[in-house]
């Protein structure tokens, strides 16, 4: 499940439960926020929509927060959630539905996330070039290596010709895994903030955070076989999701105007 199709469904829900207590559905926001918490502790996604509505229709914030929970925990790709402070959601999702990301990058390759594409102008210009310019361990090689270790991982898949065809992504359980399917799922709304803004900066920060976020995964969870173990049905989940990782490194790179080399 997308971050968008996320919100959709929050706000579904929400338009139900007010509808379903005869309150006014007008007071929901047009569209709802879903957003990563800075502490994982505190779910895959969170949301104010409660703090937003609930006293428009006379509702304690937390009460509301309280029907809003108790309604979504029924829904497909849902697999919890909690109310927290004065009436924020805490949500979690199912392995199987944050594997929607993965599936979703994949299919539409360099159209994820992209949208427009970002319109240059002198100012974001001049930004990118001291991104990529910059001496203090310079954040675009690191990106760029990421993307040409992603590169290898996949030559050297086609050497044992393993496929990401076919991958049940619902394997995609493991802590480091969720956060880096999570982080990809974040590409094109900071795409189309950068656009708006004209800020292209914010892609190159979110590019470092999708490197971080990718290195972590690395570090943590082998991809290929080794020796004679056979390949198997995580290699293949895992193998897709670096996929989709690349791209959208790849994505975010061409954007800027920035090379994403095979090899370095």
């Amino acid at each position: 499940m997308t971050p968008a199709a996320l919100a959709d469904l929050v706000h579904s829900v929400a338009h139900d439960v007010l509808a379903g207590r005869g309150l006014d559905t007008a007071v929901l926001p047009g569209t709802v926020t879903v957003q990563r918490p800075r502490n994982p502790e505190h779910g895959d996604y969170a949301t104010n929509v409660a703090l937003q509505t609930a006293r428009k229709v006379e509702v304690a914030p937390r009460e509301f927060a309280g029907w809003l929970a108790e309604a979504l925990r029924g829904s497909d790709g849902v697999r919890s959630v909690e109310v927290a402070g004065p009436g924020f959601l805490n949500l979690w999702l199912a392995a199987g539905a944050q594997g929607e990301i993965v599936r979703q990058v994949l299919a539409e390759g360099p159209r994820y996330g992209t949208g427009d594409a970002l319109v240059a102008s002198p100012t974001s210009e001049t930004d990118v070039e001291l991104w990529s310019q910059r001496t203090d361990d310079n954040p675009v090689c690191h990106v760029q290596y990421a993307h040409s270790r992603l590169a290898a991982l996949a030559r050297g898949a086609a050497e044992l010709s393993l496929s990401a065809d076919g991958a049940d992504l619902a394997l995609l359980t493991h802590e480091r895994e969720g956060e880096l399917i999570r982080t990809l799922g974040e590409f094109g709304r900071i795409v189309a903030v950068a656009a708006e803004l004209r800020e292209p900066h914010r892609v190159a920060r979110y590019l470092e955070q999708l490197t971080a976020a990718y290195h972590r995964f690395d570090d943590t969870c082998r991809v290929l076989p080794m020796g004679d173990e056979e390949p198997g049905p995580l290699h293949t989940a895992r193998l897709a999701l670096c996929e989709a990782a690349r791209q959208v490194l790849a994505n975010g790179l061409h954007l800027l105007g920035v090379r994403a080399p095979e090899r370095m």
